[in-house]
């Protein structure tokens, strides 16, 4: 079935202050057996529910009669990681409730992240695989607690005190759930990233306590709390019983550095967990949107082999056995 006969639709899964936080089922079923919950990109801190939606993986899941989901969720730095991690657990807590106990959980880039945290919390019933594309998967490592660390090629801002002021002074007002930028160069949420890349402010957002960041240089993993664990899912949360991962990045990846799911990936392995990680040779962050020709059918015998299409083509068939063994 394709993407173009599918029905949408919306739904209310949260209210949070009056605010209501909502999600885009995309099926061919009534009642779908299996779903694919797609946390958007945005580094945790831009775009909304259909941001960078990857249409490779709608089409597959919508080949296979099950739904596709996309949630909205909170976002730094109004947000909390607290308010963030529990929107993106509400969400798959409505979809299991309300669609079907069998999901797949899937991000890109800061959507990867949420998929790894929200899957280590979800115990019962458990996920029956993971999907990460590029994902920002430890906030741990050096890129987000080193002092003057840069995000893809932009230069270090000049005023990243002044940015840092301004991050920090939005903590607390009003949730923002939707943001896309019209402009990558000036837009003040894409500088609020630089800012919090450059002032490695990740950690110190997610949990809450300002100067975390600077700890864990000092001191590494045992800086955090184990009352903070929760946003480090890589670090503290992957356990025997984790479901099957599929990890996808560019080789070439200078936003979201490949190595987080390089680790991602040893750690899974050394824990017996099942996980495929797929590279990509000079590929770098968003790849698998902007190397697929619109129209590609990646599953037809006739479409060319390419090391992207190859790469997407191994995930699916890895999901595809997650999903039936489980």
């Amino acid at each position: 079935m394709s993407r173009q006969s599918a029905k949408k639709t919306s739904h209310v899964f949260k209210v949070s202050e009056s605010l209501e936080l909502t999600l885009d089922v995309i099926s061919n079923e009534i009642n779908p057996q299996t779903a694919v919950i797609h946390y958007h990109g945005g580094y945790v801190v831009l775009g909304h529910k259909d941001s960078w939606s990857p249409i490779w993986l709608i089409e597959t899941a919508l080949r296979r009669g099950w739904a596709y989901v996309s949630p909205s969720y909170r976002l730094l730095p109004e947000a909390s990681g607290k308010d963030v991690l529990d929107d993106a657990l509400d969400a798959a807590k409505w979809v299991i409730e309300n669609l079907t106990p069998r999901i797949i959980i899937a991000g890109s880039s800061g959507g990867g992240y949420l998929s790894v945290a929200t899957a280590a919390q979800l115990y019962s019933p458990r996920p029956i695989a993971v999907l990460s594309v590029y994902g920002m998967l430890d906030f741990t490592i050096p890129p987000y607690t080193t002092l003057g660390s840069t995000s893809g090629q932009a230069p270090p801002l000049p005023d990243c005190d002044i940015v840092e002021q301004r991050i920090l002074e939005l903590r607390g007002k009003p949730p923002v759930i939707s943001h896309e930028p019209i402009d990558f160069l000036t837009d003040e949420r894409v500088i609020l990233i630089r800012g919090i890349h450059q002032a490695a402010l990740y950690p110190d957002l997610l949990t809450g306590e300002l100067g975390l960041s600077a700890k864990i240089r000092e001191h590494g993993l045992k800086a955090i709390s184990p009352s903070d664990y929760r946003f480090f899912p890589v670090a503290f949360g992957l356990t025997k019983d984790f479901p099957p991962t599929a990890l996808l990045h560019g080789l070439a990846d200078d936003s979201v550095f490949p190595v987080q799911s390089i680790n991602a990936e040893k750690k899974l392995k050394d824990l017996g967990i099942e996980v495929i990680l797929e590279t990509v040779e000079g590929k770098g962050h968003g790849f698998d949107l902007g190397d697929i020709p619109p129209g590609t059918d990646i599953e037809a015998k006739e479409t060319a082999s390419t090391p992207v299409i190859d790469s997407i083509r191994r995930i699916i068939d890895f999901l595809d056995k997650a999903a039936a063994f489980k």
